[in-house]
């Protein structure tokens, strides 16, 4: 299996994959803290994963593998634009609403304080196709990418715990665990 940089010309298929994984995870989390659980669900998880897309190609990377199956997001800086901001603003009334931004805020409050060194590579976001959860899929994809950012110190945080024994097996190590959001958020960091 190749690693393959994603480009704008794989929006459709990575929003895709993405939504797939996170469909039917049903538990209290990141994802489903921002979009609920209600009749727009689909929708608005599309609407998210193209806003992490979008963001992970102006400020990051995007691998997928040659399959198309597999995703991982990346951001390594954050700088304030134009079009970041009306990004921000689509999400805020098409995915987040205004009733939960308070919520959403405190939420990136929660995550700012775990990642107060600027020297790191955020690990944003990973996903597999149900079909191919459980293959290694995944986990070479996020073997090959380690490879390629090898010395780099990179920071992810989850909240389940099978999903830390998933980036253990990768190397990473749990260095804060957060029940400020009434879900466990573990951060971890991989050197």
């Amino acid at each position: 299996m190749n690693m393959i940089e994603a480009d704008k010309t794989h929006e459709k298929i990575i929003v895709e994959i993405l939504t797939e994984s996170f469909e039917n995870v049903m538990i209290d989390n990141s994802i489903n803290f921002i979009v609920g659980f209600g009749k727009n669900r689909k929708k608005k998880l599309k609407r998210l994963f193209t806003y992490q897309f979008k963001m992970a190609l102006m400020f990051g990377k995007v691998f997928t593998n040659d399959d198309i199956n597999s995703v991982i997001l990346f951001i390594h800086t954050k700088k304030f634009t134009l079009k970041r901001l009306l990004l921000e603003i689509h999400l805020a009334f098409n995915v987040i609403g205004i009733m939960n931004i308070l919520k959403v805020l405190k939420r990136e409050k929660v995550l700012k304080m775990s990642h107060s060194s600027s020297d790191y590579i955020h690990l944003w976001l990973m996903g597999t196709r149900p079909s191919q959860q459980g293959k290694g899929t995944g986990t070479t994809l996020l073997r090959k990418v380690l490879e390629y950012y090898r010395g780099k110190v990179i920071i992810l945080e989850t909240t389940a715990p099978e999903n830390v024994v998933f980036y253990r097996k990768s190397g990473f190590d749990v260095f804060e665990e957060n029940h400020a959001l009434n879900y466990p958020l573990y951060f971890m960091r991989h050197v």
